[in-house]
């Protein structure tokens, strides 16, 4: 819908034009009114409405010299005249000054829905002209953000300026902005009903929309701004200074809010904003735009949907090395099942680090460890997990996803969920505590001779009965576990340049040393002393 401002000194006359004339019908919404050209010119550099419609002869500044000034002014408004029969040829012969038409008193509906739609024609014409010319110099300025060539700099500083209007001499600035989408936020928002993203369809359709938004959102309140992908889901928006704003920042804390909120209501879309309070001219936009980068990664410490402009966040020093964590013991306060008291120890730590600020590719590295130690847990063959482990690989995809503490938080505590239900589900299952008990008698004793009828008899089942459940919650026999585990511990000696090979073999419950190299070839597919070439 185009905006129209509505200019005539017979005040009855302009209360009629805009109250009695149908203009919702026609895809026109009344923006403001003026009594005389004076009058219109400081509400029309307020509103800049699409639209100008006015009347020729007023008092103070007239229809012409009002149309001569916008058109200077704003040279994409739209100027219809608004004339008597007696002013006809008055008006014919000014249109030079760059009019779409006029109308004639009185006012005719049928005429006027005519001359409405031609006029509307010449606004779609200006806002997609706009359009291009807005996408062409946020292209230009995306490229300016990496850009450490000077020479290239230089060019893309002239292609800028041929595309700016209206600025005179003066070189162009721009205010910076970064708007990231809160993945892991946006896709809880809804979660649970039966139409979970409404209109905007899936997550990356949401996305792939979040540039129209933004852009009909800076339109709407009338700021020269422009909006580029930097990534999917990042997204650089860089708002031309206003002169007579001065150091004043582009927009208020509660616009940027509206526009957070617009995204959410429209997308399902959770944003965290990174702004630049000042703005600065092409040579300094590259170094903006490290300020806010960094800016927007205190996401990562403060959580999803932050507005934040720079000055907000005082810098501190960011430790280089994480604090003490552990493991082992959590890893038992796990295994006796006091899960409240593991959460607590989690909780605890990540608090720590988020005041710390700990450079958080190191709790990446230090996340991603946990889960694969986890990982091990889950699939010991005691606890009998159906689901296929989870390859490091994947682990480091799923941490490195995270956008915030909050979430790789959630990612352990979902995995040590797991792991304690698995522990629960043995603790109330007859056959896997029994299981359970073999196993640890195995992982106690490996170096030493081990028989069906030794273990059996220790857990007080025929031989026969324990192969069975024993591979029934393991999904291998027993003498593979066995195996396994000496092996293991094989791989283990072999890092110790001191250790021969058939010394390791009879610490591992082997006498022969070449039936040791024979089941390890088999299993790892290289001998003994190849395997330890290669440590």
């Amino acid at each position: 819908m185009y905006s129209i401002f509505l200019v005539d000194d017979e005040e009855l006359e302009l209360e009629m034009m805009r109250d009695i004339i149908r203009w919702e019908e026609m895809g026109i919404y009344v923006a403001g009114v003026g009594i005389n050209g004076k009058d219109a010119q400081e509400k029309i550099q307020a509103i800049q409405p699409d639209i100008v419609l006015t009347d020729v002869q007023m008092p103070f500044m007239d229809g012409l010299e009002l149309a001569k000034w916008v058109r200077e002014q704003y040279d994409w408004m739209q100027i219809v005249f608004l004339t008597g029969h007696d002013e006809f040829s008055y008006v014919k012969s000014a249109l030079h000054v760059g009019a779409v038409g006029y109308l004639l008193k009185p006012l005719d509906l049928e005429e006027i829905s005519g001359v409405i739609a031609q006029v509307k024609q010449k606004c779609e014409e200006v806002r997609l002209k706009y359009k291009s010319v807005q996408m062409t110099k946020a292209k230009l300025l995306k490229e300016l953000l990496h850009e450490k060539s000077l020479v290239r700099q230089e060019q893309l500083a002239v292609e800028l300026g041929k595309l700016e209007r209206g600025r005179g001499a003066s070189a162009p600035s721009y205010t910076l902005a970064l708007c990231s989408v809160d993945r892991c936020a946006s896709g809880s928002i809804n979660r649970g009903e039966n139409d979970v993203r409404g209109e905007a369809g899936s997550l990356e359709t949401a996305i792939s929309r979040l540039p129209e938004v933004l852009e009909d959102y800076f339109h709407a309140i009338r700021k020269d701004a422009m909006v580029a992908t930097l990534q999917e889901g990042e997204l650089a928006i860089f708002i031309a200074a206003e002169p007579e704003r001065g150091s004043q920042p582009a927009m208020t804390r509660e616009q940027w809010g509206t526009l957070q909120q617009t995204v959410r209501g429209l997308l399902r879309l959770s944003v965290t904003l990174a702004i630049s309070n000042e703005a600065a001219e092409l040579a300094g936009i590259a170094q903006l735009y490290e300020r806010v980068c960094s800016l927007r990664d205190e996401r990562f410490f403060l959580g999803p949907g932050q507005i934040l402009f720079v000055g907000d966040v005082k810098p501190g020093y960011r430790y280089g090395e994480l604090p003490p964590f552990s493991e082992q013991a959590w890893m038992e306060v796990l295994q006796q099942q006091r899960s409240e008291e593991a959460e607590a120890i989690l909780r605890d730590y990540l608090m720590n680090v988020r005041q710390l600020r700990i450079d958080k590719s190191l709790v990446y590295e230090w996340a991603i460890d946990l889960l694969d130690r986890l990982e091990e847990q889950i699939h010991t063959p005691s606890l009998n997990c159906q689901a296929e482990p989870v390859k490091r690989a994947a682990l480091y995809q799923s941490v490195y996803d995270c956008q915030t503490l909050q979430e790789i938080e959630a990612a352990i505590w979902r995995a040590a969920a797991h792991y304690l239900e698995l522990l629960m589900e043995r603790s109330t299952d007859k056959n896997a505590k029994l299981v359970h008990q073999v196993c640890q008698i195995i992982d106690n004793t490996y170096h030493e001779p081990i028989t069906i009828q030794s273990l059996s008899s220790q857990v007080y089942l025929s031989p026969n009965y324990l192969r069975s459940i024993f591979r029934d919650k393991t999904g291998m026999t027993i003498h593979d576990y066995l195996t396994r585990i000496r092996l293991e511990k094989a791989k283990e000696m072999l890092a110790d340049p001191s250790l021969k090979v058939q010394d390791i073999a009879q610490k591992i419950g082997y006498e022969s040393t070449s039936y040791f190299i024979s089941l390890f070839v088999k299993n790892q597919g290289v001998t003994p002393n190849e395997y330890r070439k290669n440590l």
